[in-house]
């Protein structure tokens, strides 16, 4: 192989400045949605917090939107299930819509949507900062349940 094809190859991680400042925002999105009890999550949500720290510290926006997605996704459905036991329907949640839509824009095409149409880096990097606000928003909403 050439020294072009090698370089390709690999990714070089970001600088730890950078990293340090996304951690500390990422931390400062989780205590500005903290709950009036501390978070409990169980195993599974607990790895995906914390992939969910570590794409958004290596500024991996695409990745950080689909991990969001995965945790609010499934406390939604524990959600869902809880409410049904008690006879309730769920309320409509216009920041989890707002995600999966964000979401299903980059994994699925759309019909009037190019496959190579894909958000610019800052837009992407907002949509990141919003799936985690709404991710911490929808874990610390089961403290109230």
């Amino acid at each position: 192989m050439n020294d072009q094809q090698d370089t390709m190859r690999t990714l070089s991680p970001p600088d730890p400045k950078l990293w340090q400042s996304r951690a500390e925002w990422f931390w400062r999105a989780h205590d500005m949605n903290a709950g009036p009890h501390a978070l409990e999550t169980g195993p599974r949500a607990s790895l995906l917090l914390a992939e969910l720290e570590t794409v958004f510290c290596a500024g991996a926006w695409a990745a950080t939107i689909i991990v969001a997605w995965a945790l609010v996704e499934a406390e939604q459905r524990a959600a869902a299930r809880a409410l049904a036991m008690r006879g309730e329907e769920p309320r409509p949640e216009p920041d989890a819509d707002w995600l999966r839509e964000r979401r299903n824009a980059l994994v699925h095409v759309a019909a009037d949507q190019g496959a190579d149409q894909v958000p610019d880096e800052a837009a992407l990097e907002a949509t990141a900062q919003g799936a985690v606000r709404v991710a911490f928003k929808t874990l610390f909403a089961a403290g109230w349940r």
